[in-house]
């Protein structure tokens, strides 16, 4: 390249972008920069604003910095410059800290843009700043609040969970980079010790049954043998799907053997012997008003969760007037049905529950029943689907069991968004640990929910849709619009006539009660002073829930406080919007319009869903 200059100057010049070359050509990062730069646009729209390429550009940072995440993304190319498939992420106090500094240098960023000169990306603005603020908030003043290890998450659980689940054992390299995580997981479990010894060294502790109940699950994946531990019956399984020689598999599932008896287990039981030294100071009550600010706390999290600014006390009594409403209904339909209604609700839910015509055999082949139940609703939903949306996923959603090391003290279902990439669909994953609590009657509602028109379709929907850049696709999520969409998406089934029969309705009526409950007992545990106890016979005679499964729901809100306030009060913001476009467009409001100025912008806090169905409605009515 050096022989087309003909000055000294341009000789130089050259030098020194010969000498440039030299050294990119030895920074990784630099590359792997480029090519994730190249591959999330496939993926999303490029930035047509200032405000938007920072908004990608940080995004990129964040998931660079996340080998977890990289390997979550299938992004395989990267390695060869990350060599994240074979790390972890750093769960570490100092990368907290640094992540903080982070915040607050790209809020100070953001505070510096104009949204009177912007168009559309000005809520692309407000979703940032609302989210860095909390962010921000939650580290200065509550870092300690979280409970680090539960019985719903936790790295205890998510480890072995990636393991599984999310690292793909595709060829040699795959599986050297399988046993290199196992290998290091005593260093991130290690972070999670200190983590707890910092809360216990401020006061702060989780109640005695998170701890018991957490270290149960440690205790069971400690204690397995190491040929039935689920990491090395996992590699087991698809190591044989890889073509090298017999040896060599022998080879690397001793490595294994080895990797999981000097880090899994070992930091697994270091891990157990630290929760049972803070069980000694468990926290004697339930709610966070019990910790140290702790009302500021709750409010906090209700604020993250629900993207509103109501108090404890307003969701507290939007609670109890859903629940007197939606039980009115539930009655109607008991008395149309023949039951006596004199009786109790707790008494009319009783022999609805335990009646044999609406239960599955406690068998694996009554497990494999309610999976292809679950399917066959889902499939009889999109068929119905065409007439509420424009555009319907292309990414298929399946049904999967929650994994049994974990489902004991799951949920009843949740969701998995599918591959950016294509390469694996979204699942639904169906708890079928206690059979009793799937009745079929509640199954629509369920699937409804958690697939279609629910999650799948918000999720799929957004990661589909060529118009959204990267970070709308993935850079912000909030219960109250995803779960909300969810809760809503029940109702459109019923709309949708994918219930016609009257106990299924009562299912789904259920459903509904479920939500407007976790408003009473979420707000009544956190700020009433409920104990656990008092939270689980309210959920009992309310719903008329199974009591393992009001028992796990209670334990959920306990230690993710606010969060379960969020499916309803999503929910009533998007069908008080539909209301008011309805209304105010009369002839000219199409649903399927609607739903998609809903979900063309991807997830975001009510209050910005609320100025864009305002101006979707002006738009129109200019028109």
């Amino acid at each position: 390249m050096i022989k087309f200059f003909t000055t000294i100057g341009g000789f130089l010049l050259g030098s020194l972008l010969v000498a440039l070359l030299v050294i990119l050509s030895f920074n990784p990062n630099f590359f792997a920069t480029k090519m994730l730069e190249n591959k999330l646009g496939e993926w999303g729209a490029s930035p047509t604003n200032q405000l938007d390429r920072f908004l990608d550009r940080i995004l990129m940072e964040d998931i660079l910095s996340s080998p977890e995440t990289l390997s979550y993304m299938g992004l395989g190319e990267l390695d060869a410059f990350t060599g994240h498939n074979s790390k972890w992420d750093d769960y570490s106090q100092q990368s907290a800290q640094s992540s903080y500094e982070e915040t607050t240098s790209r809020l100070s960023t953001l505070e510096k843009f104009d949204e009177n000169k912007m168009q559309e990306e000005k809520y692309n603005l407000q979703i940032a700043k609302f989210s860095l603020k909390n962010q921000k908030v939650s580290f200065e003043s509550f870092q300690h609040h979280f409970n680090p290890l539960s019985q719903f998450f936790g790295l205890h659980l998510s480890l072995v969970e990636f393991l599984t689940d999310t690292h793909k054992i595709t060829d040699e390299k795959s599986i050297k980079d399988y046993i290199h995580r196992v290998s290091t997981i005593d260093n991130v479990i290690d972070e999670s010790i200190l983590f707890l010894i910092e809360r216990g060294e401020k006061g702060i502790y989780s109640p005695k049954f998170v701890y018991e109940k957490a270290k149960n699950q440690i205790d069971t994946l400690a204690s397995f043998e190491i040929i039935d531990n689920p990491i090395y019956k996992n590699l087991n399984e698809k190591i044989a799907t890889v073509e090298i020689d017999n040896g060599l598999k022998e080879l690397y599932m001793n490595e294994l053997k080895d990797a999981l008896s000097k880090s899994f287990i070992k930091s697994y039981q270091n891990l157990a012997s630290v929760m049972n030294e803070q069980l000694l100071n468990a926290r004697a009550m339930d709610g966070v008003w019990g910790l140290p600010n702790g009302d500021d706390f709750y409010k906090h999290r209700l604020k993250i969760y629900t993207t509103t600014n109501y108090s404890p006390e307003e969701i507290h009594n939007i609670g109890l007037k859903l629940v007197n409403e939606i039980q009115a209904e539930i009655i109607k339909i008991f008395e149309k049905e023949g039951y006596d209604t004199t009786q109790p609700l707790p008494i009319l839910y009783d022999q609805l529950n335990n009646d044999p015509r609406f239960l599955f055999e406690d068998s694996d082949n009554g497990r494999r029943q309610i999976i292809e139940k679950y399917t066959e609703i889902q499939q009889n939903a999109l068929t119905e689907m065409d007439s509420y949306f424009y555009q319907l996923p292309k990414a298929e959603v399946i049904v999967k069991r929650i994994p049994e090391y974990a489902e004991a003290s799951a949920a009843g279902g949740y969701y998995q968004s599918p591959a950016l990439d294509g390469s694996r669909p979204g699942v639904f994953y169906a708890n079928l640990y206690d059979i009793k609590a799937t009745k079929t009657f509640g199954m629509p509602a369920l699937s409804f929910h958690e697939a279609i028109p629910g999650h799948h379709f918000q999720n799929a929907i957004n990661q589909e849709n060529q118009n959204q850049t990267i970070w709308k696709k993935l850079g912000y999520r909030t219960s109250a619009f995803g779960e909300g969409w969810a809760l809503y998406a029940e109702r459109l089934a019923i709309e949708a006539d994918l219930i016609n029969d009257p106990y299924e309705m009562i299912g789904s009526l259920q459903s509904e009660l479920f939500r407007a409950v976790r408003l009473v007992v979420d707000t009544g545990i956190h700020y009433k002073k409920w104990t656990r106890e008092e939270a689980i016979k309210y959920m009992m005679e309310n719903v008329g829930s199974e009591e393992s499964e009001a028992t796990s729901e209670i334990e959920r809100y306990i230690v993710w406080p606010g969060q379960a306030c969020a499916y309803m009060i999503g929910r009533i913001k998007i069908l008080e919007l539909r209301e008011k476009a309805k209304n105010e467009l009369g002839d000219l409001y199409d649903i399927k319009d609607f739903h998609h100025h809903v979900l063309m912008y991807g997830s975001l806090p009510l209050t910005v869903l609320e100025a864009i169905i305002e101006k979707y409605i002006q738009e129109v009515k200019a028109n």
